[in-house]
């Protein structure tokens, strides 16, 4: 009996991993592409777009940033959800360009000033 209830202790502390969490995940990388889910919608970066982004040009706030997937998501099957966005930490504002063609950051990322378009 106590062979059988140590079992059952050790399956079900193992079994205890949250899905898509980053722990042990030790032998999966994911190069995640730059995005930031909205709704159904998924906005991704521009890749070597250089268009400067200056306060004046923002709309309202659409949305915030709910989770970083970077660093936090190791399952290749996941499926990112509302507020979900691959650098942008949560909390991050989202904005409406004055336009209303993209949906933005701000302030930009350092390294990534790119414009987002959606897909």
């Amino acid at each position: 009996m106590t062979r059988f209830l140590v079992a059952m202790a050790l399956i079900l502390v193992t079994g205890c991993q949250l899905p898509g969490s980053a722990q042990g995940c030790s032998t999966v990388q994911i190069d995640w592409v730059d995005f930031i889910q909205i709704g159904s919608t998924q906005y991704v970066g521009a890749p070597g777009a250089s268009q400067a982004l200056h306060e004046n040009d923002l709309g309202a706030v659409v949305s915030h940033v709910k989770f970083k997937v970077d660093g936090n998501i190791c399952d290749p099957n996941y499926r990112p959800k509302d507020g979900d966005a691959a650098f942008l930490d949560p909390g991050t504002p989202v904005y409406q360009e004055k336009d209303g063609r993209r949906a933005r950051s701000w302030p930009p990322a350092a390294a990534d000033r790119s414009s987002a378009t959606a897909r």
